[in-house]
């Protein structure tokens, strides 16, 4: 005759028997998010069919992190704060998802013009420029308006269809007006969907992006 131990969990309790805990404690996980203690319940195996519109939302948001893969360290300072307790990621992901998906016969989507690469109430700028440079470069202008933070400019070159990006998030400060983005060899004739955005030195304000349009790179000449 054999005898079946249950398995026991521990969880660690950092500030007293009132504060969160970290950890496993029978069917509650605790964990913290963002600076808050949070506890959930240990999932099950699901009994019910997923609904049509839960399966229109799975789609909706694995549409949308696909899309951010290629930018996530970018958005993980653009949208930094965007919602309370929420992930620069996760709040990129739902912005994406609510404001940036469209759907045809093929499913869903990115619109790359209705989509952002940081958002918040820093000033946006105006006469924002760009343009090809030499040598694979991208160059960006922009007017200098106001700079409270000592703003620091962030810009993406998206190439969308093979899903690879090149960006930087602090090229160059924004009363410099001006910045250079280096694209490198090997993407002759490849075309970039251009974002820009500001953000503060310290990081925790920054603009909403805008959407600059498709700067195709020249194809090599042979000679």
């Amino acid at each position: 005759m054999y005898t079946t131990y249950r398995k026991s969990n521990m969880a660690v309790i950092k500030n007293g028997i009132m504060g969160g805990f970290k950890g496993t404690a029978g069917t509650v996980n605790g964990y913290n998010l963002m600076g808050q203690d949070v506890m959930r319940g240990t999932r099950g195996p699901r009994l019910k069919k997923a609904t049509e519109k839960e399966l229109a939302n799975r789609a909706r948001f694995g549409v949308s992190q696909a899309w951010l893969q290629p930018i996530t360290d970018v958005v993980r300072i653009g949208f930094q704060w965007y919602k309370p307790k929420c992930h620069g990621f996760v709040g990129a992901k739902s912005f994406i998802s609510k404001n940036a998906l469209v759907e045809d016969d093929n499913g869903f989507h990115v619109d790359p013009a209705l989509a952002c690469i940081s958002h918040g109430p820093l000033d946006p700028g105006f006469g924002e420029i760009v343009t090809l440079g030499e040598h694979s470069t991208i160059d960006f202008k922009w007017d200098y308006h106001v700079s409270a933070y000592n703003d620091r400019v962030i810009v993406v070159a998206y190439d969308i269809e093979n899903r690879c990006a090149i960006y930087d998030t602090s090229l160059a400060q924004r009363t410099m007006k001006k910045a250079t983005l280096h694209i490198g060899e090997g993407f002759e004739g490849k075309q970039f969907h251009v974002y820009i955005g500001f953000v503060s030195e310290d990081r925790k304000q920054r603009s909403i992006s805008k959407y600059l349009g498709v700067i195709t790179m020249p194809e090599v000449t042979l000679v």
